[in-house]
Parts: structure tokens; sequence; C-alpha cells
């Protein structure tokens, strides 16, 4: 198992990687009572009935003093002649909806972020998935004639490499209730099925939209203009929105601010483990043996994804005896007609085409495709890095964004390289230094280019605009013997995620990582970081929380304090500090750090970190990695390392 099996499971929003949950665990049956049970419908309230644009929806009363609707249609089902269109309007119903039941994810590889029945290799979910969930404050439901105030809207966009998971994975009761917000939460196209440039389809497309091959930011931007046009309904302010999102989500939430298409439809976003990283068009068609050049990465020559529309259609050839071998089948790709090539995609079942881009990249957990695609229309040409450097080229609004202290560690922990299994099952690190120092440039990498090289150039390009950056620090797991999590996991990938709802348990019940030593200072930072949230939401600013209670934060800023920490009170608690890494700063780190001892390894992690990386190719340079360190790295062909791919 290599490093592509290892980032693939990093970018889930998972608490820890995938394969060590299933070593920690008790048994399968726990894997299965984590989060795959099957969605219990709720007792309609007859009181929750509400008129929207296609007709009324009925939801149900909860535990929380929240109402909550489940499963409303905000476009229609993407299937048979929209597939790989944008998402079209919802057709209207006559008899009320009864909004009580979460429906199927999007079609996916299984994993327990589906929330749904499953087992490892399988395909679940539905292409009929365009739903999204609502969670209102009761008090302002009891009485709709009332005249009061309209409440801040909080849409969560969901994490999963945009590949697996599902908008049932989160509920937003506790959002709802104690930040009085209307929380909303959708699903969105993933894989193949959301993103996929193919000549074939764009040039019988209609519209730009179509053309894109940026299904899944498509069906978000869908979501937020169904909320323009109908949250008022639930008690919510269409004038105030917040988008906000973990990993893949966050990802997306620079999507959104960077695409034309999505301007006025929000008016905050806050980004949680995000990465800047956009893919141009070629590298999401192209087979991997063709070069192209990348005009904004100092015009390198970089190759096409291996899970491209063009080698999951050659793989299709082969998979259906149209072709022997894979170069047969490029051949008879450049033969073929516009209209042959779609009759072939369209004819094949969302399980086969996602199990076909599994294939290729069969290491990963989760086979990314490529994603956010700069189609010049739903998003620029140009890289993020670039774009967010002038004042009038995005969506400028106040923003939260940040990382965890130790993102890697998910993926590290279940990585040979890094870590032993004893019996097969524990995991044990080889190396505690090489192991922590390893840590700290991924981290850096991630915080580099996700946090404060955005923050540094949207604040000089729009310094009426406030940024807030944070750091997230909590690391108190129970060092479950002879399993040190604390060293092992630290300040993981999507820990935060429990903290920003609430829940520690829900669907998101992983009991190994929260001992009871832990639960007051999990609940003390857990009720932070919500009135932090909710603050933001109501008035742009975090500032004090939301009780103005808290240690105040202050916007992000390249000198004094920038960041806040988000911990735990028995380690400092939530605080201000400076924190300000650079991807130059990580470069030039790996070309002087004496520790690196192998010329190779020096190599490895520079690509990792700077071109086959979830997190930016954009600071890929060709020059400095040929000549690293003096040695040079010329004859280690980057592509050939494990990584993204």
């Amino acid at each position: 198992m290599g490093y592509k099996k290892v980032l693939g499971i990093m970018l889930a929003v998972a608490v820890v990687s995938i394969g060590l949950i299933m070593s920690l665990v008790d048994s399968d049956a726990d894997l299965d009572a984590m989060a795959t049970s099957p969605v219990t419908a709720f007792k309609a309230a007859p009181e929750s009935v509400r008129s929207i644009n296609n007709g009324e929806v009925i939801g149900f009363a909860d535990s929380n003093n929240t109402y909550g609707w489940l499963g409303i249609p905000y476009a229609a089902p993407p299937v048979g002649p929209l597939r790989w269109r944008a998402p079209q309007p919802v057709e209207n119903w006559t008899d009320p909806l009864a909004a009580i039941k979460s429906t199927a994810p999007c079609t996916q590889h299984w994993t327990f972020l589906a929330a749904t029945p499953g087992n490892q290799g399988d395909v679940v979910g539905s292409e009929d998935c365009l739903y999204l969930n609502i969670w209102a404050p009761r008090r302002l439901t009891l009485n709709p004639s009332m005249t009061q105030r309209k409440l801040p809207v909080m849409l969560w966009i969901h994490g999963g490499g945009n590949t697996v998971g599902s908008a049932r994975f989160y509920t937003g009761e506790n959002i709802a209730a104690q930040q009085q917000v209307i929380f909303v939460s959708l699903n969105y196209r993933l894989g193949p099925l959301g993103w996929f440039n193919q000549s074939a389809l764009r040039r019988d497309a209609t519209t730009l939209e179509d053309a894109s091959g940026n299904y899944g930011l498509l069906d978000i931007i869908a979501g937020l203009q169904w909320v323009q046009t109908n949250i008022e309904a639930f008690g919510g302010d269409p004038t105030n929105v917040t988008v906000f999102g973990e990993s893949a989500g966050g990802r997306n939430i620079f999507g959104l601010v960077a695409s034309p298409l999505a301007s006025g439809l929000f008016h905050k976003a806050i980004s949680q483990s995000g990465s800047s990283r956009t893919e141009s068009m070629a590298s999401a068609e192209l087979f991997t043996d063709q070069l192209y050049t990348e005009p904004f990465s100092g015009d390198s020559q970089q190759r096409g994804w291996p899970n491209s529309s063009n080698e999951i259609l050659a793989k299709l050839l082969v998979k259906l005896g149209i072709a022997n071998n894979r170069d047969e089948a490029k051949r008879d790709i450049s033969a073929m007609s516009d209209k042959s090539i779609a009759a072939i995609l369209y004819q094949q079942s969302a399980e086969t085409l996602i199990n076909v881009s599994m294939s290729l990249v069969e290491e990963q957990t989760m086979p990314l495709s490529p994603q956010l695609l700069r189609d010049g229309h739903v998003l620029p040409k140009e890289p993020l890095n670039r774009l967010f450097a002038k004042a009038d080229s995005y969506n400028a609004v106040p923003m939260i964004m940040g990382a965890n202290r130790d993102e890697d560690k998910s993926a590290m922990a279940n990585n040979p390289e890094f870590v032993s299994l004893g019996f097969g099952v524990l995991p044990s690190i080889k190396d505690k230094q090489r192991y922590q120092r390893y840590s700290d440039y991924y981290a850096d990498r991630w915080h580099s280019t996700g946090v404060s090289q955005m923050a540094r150039l949207m604040t000089a390009a729009n310094p009426q605009v406030a940024i807030y950056g944070y750091r997230f620090d909590w690391d108190e797991t129970p060092n479950n013997w002879p399993v040190n999590l604390p060293e092992l996991v630290g300040a993981g990938h999507g820990l935060e995620v429990s903290f920003v709802f609430n829940d520690f348990a829900g669907g998101r019940r992983l009991p190994f990582l929260y001992g009871e030593d832990s639960l007051p200072g999990r609940q003390a930072l857990s009720t932070a970081i919500m009135n932090y949230w909710g603050r933001f939401a109501h008035n742009g600013a975090p500032g004090k929380g939301l009780l103005q209670q808290q240690p105040e934060w202050t916007a992000w800023q390249p000198t004094g304090d920038n960041i806040m920490v988000l911990d735990s009170p028995a380690d400092g608690g939530w605080r201000m500090e400076h924190y300000y890494p650079s991807p130059e700063a990580t470069m030039q780190r790996i070309e002087s750090d004496s520790a690196i001892r192998s010329q190779k390894r020096r190599c490895k992690l520079f690509v990792e970190s700077f071109l086959l990386s979830y997190h930016s190719s954009d600071h890929w340079d060709p020059e400095r990695y040929a000549n690293l360190a003096g040695h040079g790295c010329s004859e280690y062909d980057p592509y050939e390392f494990d990584g993204l791919f």
C-alpha cells in the first residue's frame, strides 16, 4: 500500500484514516454501527408545514427544540440526458412533501462517510441525489404569523475528496438551536459524475455551464439559488448566508469564492482544512502520457490525471470488448465520432463509471477525480493564487479559513513508510522524530497553501474585507495502550468537525477518540468554536463569540498575532498567536534540512508537497526541482513517485 492510498484516505472528512479506524474498532459490526445504520423516518409535525416555491413541505420536531426538514429536492434528478449537465429546476408538487427522512447519498464508493449501509468495495447511493436538509430553531416556527427577525443561514458543504460523503452524515440541530441560525446541508454530485471534462460531451453542450465539467460545483450553486428563493419560509435571511465546509467542502468554498456564478448568493465563508488547488481542463481530459503546458506554473510540462475522462473512456472500451488493450483503445478513441463516444458514456451505469474510476487509481480508498476545473466560465482560467491577488476578480466576502496542526497524521498513521503494524493491526511509529518532522512539513504545506497564502493575497487585494485565520490544536485523544493516539493522530484531519457540530456521537461515533477524561475540555472548546462560528454568521466577525465572553479573534495580518489557536483549556485554550508558514519557506526548509539524508527522499518530499499534492500544483517549479539542494532531482521522474495519484 503506497502513499497513494494514504493520501486518498486523508482527503475524506474522516476523523482518522479508514485503515486506522478499522484496526481500532472492536469489530466489523462496530464499524457498521458508526454511521451505516438505515436512516429512521421521523414523525411529521403538522405545525412545521412550510410553503416554498415548488409546493408545501412538512418536517418534524426533534428533541433539541428545533424543527427539521430532510430530503427537499433543490434540483431535478441529474439522470438520463441530464447526466453531465448543469442542474435543472425541480418540478412542482401538489400534495405536501413529507420531508421526514434523509435521501440517498450521491453515487460513490462506500466508506462510512456515505452514512448508508455497505461494505468496502461496494458502490452505494443514487444519481437521483440533489436534495438538501434544513434545521431551524423551533421558537421561530411555533407561531409563524409572529413578526420576528429573520435569522442568518449557514449552508454546510460536506467533505470526502469530492468523491465520497453525504449531507446525511451531519445533523444541524445543535448549531441551529445554540447559535440561532438556519442550518442547511446538501448533497452534490461526486467523482466522475460531478467533475468530468470530455470533449465529445462538451461539443454537444448547449450552454457554457453544461460544457464546464464542473457539475458538482454547479449543484452547490443551485442549492444556494434555492436558498435565495425559499429560505425565508423557514425563518432565514437570504441576505445573510454563510457557506462553510471541511476538507473537500473547504476546497469547494474556495471554488464558490472564485466563481462569478456564485456572486451575491452568499455573504460570508468558512473554509475548514480546505485546499486552494484547481485543475486545468487539459489535465482532466488528457491521457497520463500526454503532456500539456501549464502557463501558470512556469510553463511547466504536466500530465493528464490517471482517471481523466480519456483514461476512463479507454478503460471502458477494453471492459466492453471494443478494444483489447489501452493502446488499442487510444487509437479507437482518436477515430471515433463525438456522437459514438457520448453514446458509450451515457450507456454506462453510475456503478460502472465509479468502479472504472476506482480501478485506475486502485490503491486509493477514494478514487479522486480531477475537480474544480478552470473552464473560464464557472471558474476563471487562472489558479487561485493569481486570482485572489486582484481586487475585482473574485467574490470578496469576510472569511474564516484554517487548518489542523497535524493534518496529515490521520493519513500517516496508516502509511507503512512511517508506521508498522504489530500483530497486523496495532500501529506503531517507526521513527518518532521523523514522523513528527514530516507531519510538520505536511501541515505547513496545508496551512500555507490553504490558509496563510490565501489570507495574504486577499487581505492585500481587498483590505477592507476581513479574513480570519485559525489553527486547531486539540490532541487529547486517549492513550489506548499499546496505541499512542496523541502521538499517532495528534490534531489530525477532520478532528475539528465534531467540535463545530458539538456532536461527539451521532454520525461520527468513534468512541476510541473521545475518552471521559477529556469531556469537560471538549465541551468547553466546542462551545467556544460554535460561538465564534455563530457570531461570524450573524455579523461577519467572530469577535468575542456569540455571547461576547471569549478572547477577541482579530483579523489576519502578516505580522503580529494573526491566527486563533483552538485548543482545550488544559493546553492553553483558545488564544491569538502568530503563525505564518509560506510555500517558499517550506521549500527552503526541504532544501536545507540536514536530517533528510537521502536525496531521493528530499526529491519525493518536494514532489509530494508541490506537484502531486491535493493542495496545490501552482507552486511547482521544475527548474528548482532539477537543482534541488545543489544535487538536483533530474534522475527521478516526479510522476513516478507515489503522491496524489
